[in-house]
């Protein structure tokens, strides 16, 4: 299954009411970008959510946990503000197999003394793959139908169902955090890489490809510390190598070359292994980089996007990273409908979700003030304070 476009609101910190809904239409690389507490990562973990509640086929209709990855402790924790009688809606447009489907849905909590329940639909409205609609909002409850999950209960949405289930067993998800690198590794057949990257190590010692490329990516873009596999009988250890004299463990050396490990074996392998259709999730892949680390990842980004074969949405703070983007769109590399781009701002009112076009020549349409301008900002402040004290002419 190929998600194309998600719409919400109500969802968390994003505004419902009267509000239209917020879409997020996806393309091979999505990259989102907003200022901290601003609830980017509520919005890029949203399509692991609805493909849960597309994938659910019991009354729970959208559950607060998928996989492992949890979005509160009950259903109240999705709508905006905690409001028990607050409605959240979701629209989802997606395409599997040449198949479109294509429903909006907005769901509510029935009361204060409900709130722990399982949260019933208001209204329905499918376009595609058939259509159906049902709405009375003036009398909350009418609704005959048992919906399981986000879909009718009839038989003929479980190709849905199992695509959703699909799309969910081939995703990836990479927090924020990623897991600290070990010491030594006993030897495991694990290859699902966790939502913290866990089995990243043992990605490596099962594909010796795999490991080449990841050691050489850290030696060009790493300050040239090479990583490599020591191993040891049934055990093994990653190892970091600068110009065959300095060498030490990964897990004794920085954070930024642990916490990147993941970001990078996942998509080289992505691009080294056909899995088929998939969507996956990074986020702040530029955790404890430097700026000079943080643009190459958007390369890597990119060759992924590139490769045709799913997409790739990136929650990030790196101006690098977005420069690089641009860098790519305006040699030809990138198309810019390859690349969605949208930016998060914090409202008195909520979340809003904003969209920013590129044109072909790598330039935005707009981006919000104040936003990446610092360096400009503090140069500016620097020279004002040399001409207050006279160091400027001094100099001269």
């Amino acid at each position: 299954m190929k998600l194309i476009e998600i719409g919400f609101k109500g969802y968390k910190a994003y505004n419902g009411n009267d509000a239209p809904l917020q879409c997020l239409r996806l393309a091979p690389l999505t990259l989102v970008f907003g200022k901290n507490n601003s609830k980017k990562s509520a919005l890029v973990r949203l399509p692991r959510l609805l493909l849960g509640g597309m994938e659910c086929n019991d009354d729970r209709v959208l559950p607060i946990e998928v996989r492992g990855l949890s979005y509160g402790s009950r259903f109240l924790d999705m709508i905006h503000g905690g409001d028990f009688f607050g409605r959240t809606s979701f629209r989802v447009l997606a395409e599997d197999q040449g198949r479109t489907l294509d429903f909006e849905v907005t769901l509510y909590s029935r009361d204060a003394f409900a709130a722990d329940e399982p949260p019933r639909v208001w209204s329905y409205a499918m376009k595609a793959p058939e259509t159906i609609s049902i709405d009375d909002p003036t009398v909350p409850g009418r609704l005959q139908t048992k919906f399981k999950g986000l879909l009718p209960p009839e038989s003929r949405y479980d190709v849905w169902r199992k695509a959703a289930g699909a799309a969910l067993g081939s995703m990836v998800y990479l927090g924020p955090t990623r897991e600290p690198v070990a010491l030594v590794y006993a030897n495991d057949q694990t290859t699902a890489l966790g939502l913290r990257g866990t089995a990243a190590p043992q990605l490596l010692r099962m594909n010796g490809i795999l490991a080449d490329r990841v050691g050489s990516w850290y030696a060009r873009h790493m300050d040239g510390w090479r990583l490599s596999l020591k191993r040891d009988g049934d055990s093994f250890s990653l190892q970091i190598v600068r110009g065959g004299k300095l060498s030490a463990n990964l897990a004794q050396g920085g954070e930024g070359l642990q916490q990147v490990l993941p970001v990078v074996a996942h998509q080289l392998w992505r691009q080294l292994v056909d899995s088929g259709p998939f969507l996956d999730v990074v986020e702040q892949p530029e955790l404890h980089l430097h700026a000079a680390a943080q643009a190459p990842l958007a390369d890597l980004f990119i060759d992924t996007a590139l490769q045709g074969r799913g997409e790739v949405i990136v929650e990030t703070h790196s101006e690098p990273l977005l420069l690089r983007t641009q860098r790519r769109i305006a040699e030809g590399k990138l198309r810019p409908d390859q690349l969605a781009l949208y930016f998060v701002e914090m409202t008195d009112t909520g979340s809003q979700l904003r969209a920013v076009q590129v044109s072909p020549d790598g330039e935005l349409d707009w981006w919000p003030a104040g936003v990446f301008e610092e360096d400009f900002s503090e140069v500016a402040a620097i020279r004002r304070a040399q001409r207050t004290h006279g160091l400027g002419e001094a100099r001269s």
